[in-house]
């Protein structure tokens, strides 16, 4: 009988993996590629995330409190530290305009930035409700983003970068 069973799954398994394959799609539009950069982001995969995003060394991008990063080695160790530091993000989109012209796109976007530090009955939440903007650019056929922006959407949520400083608390 154990064979059989065992039989049973050798048979099946190929098929089960090949469904879940199929159902995994690429990003292939502007808008696919934001929000699978939010996904990742949110999932803290930062292998995903950055291979949506430009890594030219003369890149500029700006967050809250201030920073600019010039370069993507400085916005990925940023990026690194916050996956670390945190114990769950969660980004519902509330809002998302794209535009496409040719090889270029830009975006407006609305989302909460909420981070979950620690366990348990302790763990502190944050939620940073966020307007981000970028533009992507068509290369060798994939979208791409070359540059984002975020600030605060709501005003008097100015935060002093010091505040920011990694890791947040």
């Amino acid at each position: 009988m154990r064979k059989r069973s065992y039989m049973w799954l050798v048979l099946i398994l190929p098929f089960c993996t090949s469904c879940t394959a199929a159902t995994v799609k690429e990003p292939s539009t502007p808008e696919e590629v934001i929000r699978a950069v939010v996904a990742a982001n949110a999932d803290k995969d930062f292998p995903a995330m950055s291979r949506f995003m430009a890594q030219e060394e003369d890149r500029i991008n700006y967050t809250i409190g201030g920073r600019k990063y010039v370069g993507w080695s400085g916005l990925a160790a940023d990026l690194r530290e916050e996956f670390e530091s945190v114990t769950r993000l969660e980004m519902p989109i509330y809002e998302l305009t794209v535009w496409t012209r040719g090889e270029s796109a830009w975006f407006v976007m609305e989302l909460d930035y909420i981070r979950f530090i620690g366990q348990g009955p302790n763990q502190l939440r944050k939620i940073l409700p966020l307007r981000e903007t970028g533009v992507l650019e068509q290369r060798n056929g994939n979208w791409i983003v070359v540059a984002w922006h975020e600030s605060f959407r709501k005003s008097g949520l100015d935060v002093p970068v010091s505040v920011l400083s990694r890791p947040w608390k």
